[in-house]
């Protein structure tokens, strides 16, 4: 008798009171893919959450649906997609093709390796149709002013399916020079990011301590790691963490600083309520001191800045580091791909807290994983169908064919108003080639993901951290502000942008006095800076 695995056994109440104060980066979560950046983890059900499925918004569905052209046509997609992603005979983009007449051409490069091909693809001018970024960076807004990518406010209007599946501030992340700015590109709707840090908790049961929640806890237990051989292999190589930047590990940078994940202007104000640019921000050279005293005494992995994307999970799950940036549904992932016993081993904790903090921080921005370019060199007529393709991907029937796959091959039956979902052992095999939040042209929705977890138990686990993630933190939104010159500064100043991130590894591994790396940041950097600055300041003054 075949085995029945459910997925979701949530009425739609009870997932919306779960997910009431959280919903890309990044993050970098399969039901929410993993942070990125994407991680970005669980479902926002806030003020600017798009509007309840109504009637009016099924007829609009329904209307643009009987009118849609279905005709053959190609399209040819680059997009970030994970590896275990089958393409030839994919039964899900065949589906696609038998309802909407599109054939989807999709060249992934390797994840590790995605930034750098974007950055080619850009730079020759031989573009595919559709685009993917994971960020609404300089990159991107260069492309789009040297008229690589098409404009698309003249257009979005017209496809009911984006209008409602996404709201204001997740289009405004999307805009080019400022909220008021040009749309280029269609914003992945996304779950918010609750931004934490995945312990090993065996081996704080071994060493006998509980998880550390300041900065000082954090300095000791890295000791402890460091010298009490927690993974019994008798030797002293075992290590707090191996971060794949200075930036990315939330859970430390928000004891210091409210620091947004975009890493550019934060948009939020200094703890002492002012707006600070990150390099003037009180924290932010007592956190890169504290990386240089891990460093100094090989508390942290040594080959940190070597690390490539998820080097850092790799490493976690090989026993080599005790802590793993990462989001709320990161352990029932592990779970479900190579890690069956994650939920045992592991546990979810929130941020650090700094030295006045009542609660853990938790910064969330508009609920974005990056989104879809359009090619400056499509005609008008393939424009077309292009917006209609991402106009089906964000309803109902495009939502769950791309998000869930084809009934029978990759799930036994799915409940849109449940969100349950129904999967055999033999379909999940299925579902790990055909499906995942890298493909999906919409993670989200009305607001909510396709499911939470695969089985009944992985479910209850992941409701149950993010029920006590959310009772922990301090939820901060991040509005969707742009100030082009800040925003665009390190495109425009590429050498002293490239060597104040340089000076600042070079400083955390010793190679640089703090007295030289404050002598560059007043001479060179702040000088070069001074007019974004201010006008950085002055929008967020006015904003405030």
């Amino acid at each position: 008798m075949k085995k029945r695995i459910i997925s979701l056994l949530l009425s739609v109440s009870m997932l919306m009171a779960s997910l009431s104060a959280c919903a890309p980066a990044s993050s970098p979560e399969e039901k929410a893919p993993a942070s990125e950046d994407a991680d970005n983890s669980q479902t926002a059900a806030n003020e600017d959450a798009p509007a309840e499925n109504t009637s009016d918004v099924s007829a609009e569905e329904d209307a643009a649906a009987s009118e849609m052209d279905t005709s053959p046509i190609t399209i040819s997609v680059l997009n970030r997609v994970n590896a275990e992603i089958v393409f030839d005979d994919n039964p899900m983009l065949k589906a696609v093709e038998e309802k909407t007449g599109v054939t989807l051409e999709i060249e992934a490069p390797p994840i590790s390796n995605y930034t750098d091909r974007l950055q080619l693809t850009m730079a020759s001018g031989e573009l595919p149709d559709l685009i993917y970024t994971w960020d609404f960076d300089q990159k991107y807004e260069k492309w789009a002013n040297d008229g690589l990518i098409l404009p698309l406010d003249e257009y979005i209007g017209n496809y009911p399916n984006l209008m409602a599946n996404l709201n204001e501030s997740q289009f405004n992340m999307a805009r080019v020079g400022g909220s008021d700015g040009q749309l280029y590109a269609i914003p992945r709707a996304h779950t918010e990011a609750t931004w934490g840090v995945i312990a090993n908790q065996e081996w704080l049961d071994k060493l006998g301590v509980s998880m550390p929640t300041t900065q000082e806890e954090i300095y000791e237990y890295a000791k402890l790691v460091k010298t009490k051989d927690p993974d019994g292999n008798g030797k002293d190589d075992t290590f707090l963490f191996s971060p794949t930047g200075l930036w990315t590990d939330c859970w430390l940078v928000f004891s210091f600083l409210p620091f947004s994940l975009q890493h550019a202007a934060p948009y939020l104000p200094d703890r002492d309520g002012e707006y600070k640019i990150k390099e003037k921000m009180d924290g932010y050279m007592p956190y890169l001191t504290f990386m240089r005293q891990l460093y100094e005494e090989g508390l942290m992995d040594p080959e940190w800045f070597t690390n490539k994307y998820y080097d850092d999970r790799t490493k976690f799950k090989q026993n080599r580091v005790a802590l793993l940036h990462g989001g709320a549904t990161t352990i029932t992932e592990f779970a479900v791909q190579d890690v069956p016993n994650a939920t045992e081993i592991y546990k979810f904790y929130p941020a650090i807290k700094g030295d006045n903090d009542a609660k853990p921080r938790n910064e969330a921005a508009a609920s974005t994983w990056g989104g879809w370019m359009i090619s400056a060199d499509v005609d008008e007529a393939k424009l077309t169908r292009i917006l209609s393709f991402l106009d089906w991907a964000n309803g109902e029937e495009g939502f769950v064919t791309i998000a869930a796959g084809v009934e029978g091959i990759d799930y036994d039956s799915y409940d849109l108003e449940k969100r349950e979902l129904i999967v055999t052992e033999e379909q999940q095999v299925n579902r790990t080639a055909h499906v995942s939040g890298y493909m999906n042209f919409a993670n989200t929705y009305q607001g909510q993901p396709l499911s939470l977890a695969n089985t009944p138990e992985l479910n209850e686990y992941c409701l149950n951290a993010i029920t006590d993630y959310k009772a922990a933190v301090d939820w901060i939104d991040i509005p969707a502000v742009k100030c082009p010159e800040i925003d665009n500064w390190a495109s425009e100043n590429p050498d002293i942008a490239t060597q104040k991130e340089q000076m600042e590894v070079s400083y955390v591994v010793g190679e640089t006095s703090k007295e030289d790396f404050e002598a560059f940041l007043n001479d060179i950097y702040f000088p070069s800076v001074a007019d974004a600055e201010q006008a950085y300041i002055e929008i967020m003054n006015n904003y405030k």
